[in-house]
């Protein structure tokens, strides 16, 4: 029999325990017997690559209990997270509804407007409001006891799990990031923290006991680690063990970040291990997610393009996996479309509880069932309209089928991507479809009207930052580099500094600095550049930012730059990145000496549309989007760091 539970706004006015008396009796979990209802389980990673679990195939990360959780269940190719960041993703696996009906469109609090940014974003909420209807509530006066355990992330005290239905919260607050690190004790607000304790291992303990604890009623756990976000820590000795381990595929990826994977794998292993202890694994409906892409600096999710941050399907495009062994045949796999918005429905529909309110997501209990294989949905949407601090832009996206429009407020530009036989997005298809282009941007057009959705705006205050006019403080950028002994060679400067060095220039940068020389003519139909670099950073840490980029474009935006050249930090790889960093590129693994000298050539063909860079052994070659005309600008560029460069030799016609 299903439950009807109606808008419930006096729960959060009265308080949880009150509210917990005041539900009608018809709600009451007597109602029926706790054996007919689901457990269920919702573990939430933060930052995990689509494809940085084994199950989906990364050669390096060991995650053998996520494998496992695959292995007996159903894996999804094509699950998405309603954002590309995580505090609206989070507020829609909450409400079942999209961040742009509910206004929650960045994460908290957001990067505040700047000079460097050509668009103005518009405000947004910064907590999930407490009239909205929440999986914790729902089921909550359905009968069951509720538990967050991590990361909350949706708002300030007063917004916390315990005012959104939870009867439980260890450890939620208003922080996105784990305050003071992974190592406790830290500045979370968990009580009896042991020093060296690693939060990864604590979160799952805490977890298995609230299972423990309530083995006897139905339950409804929400495991939300921090894990795999910044800070990049893990246990010492997991990361000694990455760091000697070979990869299969000969790539060079992160061993402190594989280590962080692997606490998040074990917890996922303790929590999988309690339920089969209490003999609860048949009637637990399991959930494993992503709040959004992984983090380009730390991983390449390929073959996606782009990562956190980003509207590209690197940046939303997430591992997912359901379990339920009543229902769901083991080793299934499902590439219908869904989306977080979907989690709410989905739940309500297994645990017998009907929704009469509106909400933006379809269930999909059918797909687990085996039922149907399609749910029938016309589209998926995104909208965010904010700059990212990973170099993502203002932008809104709709999904038909095997087909993506995106939008991009910069320009007022329209990508479309068949992700079916291009799921790297290389190939944009608006010039071949331009029927399904404005059939699409129609659609996608009326439903951020029908949302009521904020869009960016010019902004009045834009500028670049050149070398030869002092600014005013004011319009510095939100990274502040001193001026450099140089920088009268360069005619802008933005985030940068420039100084000498041996190789010729010492160039300091803050988030995405460049320093660019505007070229005597330009360059219409090929341009050849050759340069050296190598990293002036010290020390041996892999957390240390260590870049260099050969920029050049016909403009001195981010969006209209070229970069060429490597990441030698943590993850070590070759670059080729059109616009921001993530975004639009072509990647490598480095094998070389990270601290040694570097010697490109880069060659842009116009009339193909193509760069090319050789750096010793290695050759890469990114297809362009189609829009660069000429080129008037070259220099360098480079994130968080300090890079010397050989002055530019450029030919070309």
């Amino acid at each position: 029999m299903k439950q009807t539970i109606d808008r419930r706004g006096f729960v959060k006015r009265i308080g949880l325990g009150a509210a917990a008396l005041a539900i009608p009796n018809c709600l009451r979990a007597a109602d029926a017997p706790a054996g007919d209802k689901p457990n269920i389980v919702f573990i939430l990673a933060d930052d995990l690559g689509w494809s940085d679990v084994g199950c989906y195939g990364h050669p390096f990360h060991e995650t053998p209990n996520i494998d496992r959780l695959a292995a007996g269940g159903m894996r999804f190719t094509d699950a998405y997270a309603a954002c590309s960041v995580c505090s609206p993703t989070r507020a829609s696996i909450m409400t079942g509804k999209y961040p742009a009906t509910l206004g929650l469109t960045d994460w908290i609090p957001g990067l505040r407007n700047s000079a460097r940014f050509k668009l103005l974003m518009p405000d947004f909420i910064k907590r999930l409001p407490l009239e909205e209807i929440t999986i914790a509530e729902m089921l909550k006066a359905a009968g069951y006891v509720t538990g967050a355990v991590g990361k909350w992330h949706l708002g300030p005290k007063g917004f916390w799990p315990e005012n959104q239905g939870f009867d439980v919260n260890i450890g939620g607050n208003h922080t996105g990031t784990p305050a003071g690190g992974y190592f406790l004790p830290n500045r979370m607000t968990l009580k009896n923290m042991k020093k060296g304790d690693y939060l990864t291992d604590r979160l799952s303990i805490e977890g298995a006991k609230f299972i423990e604890a309530n083995k006897d009623r139905p339950f409804f756990l929400y495991q939300s680690y921090h894990s795999v976000h910044t800070p990049i820590q893990a246990k010492k000795a997991y990361v000694e063990k990455y760091k000697g381990k070979k990869s299969p595929d000969g790539g060079r990826y992160h061993p402190t970040y594989a280590g962080m994977i692997q606490s998040l794998d074990e917890g996922v292993g303790r929590i999988l291990d309690q339920l089969d202890k209490l003999k609860l694994t048949r009637n637990t409906l399991v959930f494993f997610m992503s709040d959004n892409g992984g983090l380009n600096s730390v991983t390449a999710v390929l073959p996606l393009r782009a990562g956190k941050g980003h509207i590209y399907e690197g940046g939303i495009r997430e591992p997912m996996i359901v379990r339920y062994p009543k229902a769901i045949k083991a080793g299934a796999t499902c590439a219908e479309p869904v989306s977080s918005v979907d989690f709410l429905p989905t739940i309500m529909d297994i645990a017998g509880v009907k929704l009469s309110h509106k909400i933006d997501g379809l269930s999909f209990a059918s797909l687990l069932k085996g039922q149907k294989k399609t749910l029938g949905r016309k589209a998926i949407y995104w909208h965010h309209p904010h700059y990212s601090p990973q170099g993502g832009r203002p932008a809104s996206a709709i999904r038909c089928g095997a087909y993506k429009l995106i939008k991009l407020y910069e320009g007022d530009k329209i990508e479309l991507y068949n992700l079916k036989d291009d799921i790297s997005e290389k190939t944009d298809l608006v010039e071949k479809e331009p029927k399904r282009t404005a059939e699409m941007k129609k659609m996608l057009d009326a439903w951020l009207k029908e949302v009521k959705a904020k869009f960016p705006k010019p902004n009045p205050n834009y500028k670049q930052r050149t070398g030869k006019k002092k600014r005013a403080a004011k319009e510095q950028p939100a990274t502040k580099v001193k001026k450099g002994s140089e920088d009268g060679d360069f005619d802008v400067l933005t985030s940068a500094g420039v100084d000498k060095s041996e190789l010729g220039y010492a160039v300091r940068t803050g988030d995405m600095g460049v320093a660019l020389k505007k070229l005597d003519k330009p360059l219409g139909a090929q341009a050849v550049f050759k340069v050296k670099l190598k990293s002036l950073m010290k020390g041996s840490s892999l957390g240390i930012y260590r870049n260099g980029f050969l920029a050049f474009g016909d403009g001195v935006d981010d969006a209209s730059l070229i970069k060429c050249g490597l990441y030698l930090g943590g993850q070590r790889k070759y670059v080729i990145a059109e616009g921001a960093l993530g975004a639009r590129q072509v990647i490598k693994p480095m094998t070389g000496d990270p601290l040694g000298e570097f010697s490109l050539t880069v060659t842009a063909d116009l009339k193909r549309q193509t760069v090319t860079m050789i750096c010793g052994e290695q050759k890469l070659t990114l297809k362009l989007s189609g829009k660069l005309k000429s080129v008037t600008h070259a220099g360098y560029s480079g994130m968080r760091t300090t890079t010397a460069f050989s002055k530019l030799n450029i030919t070309g016609k």
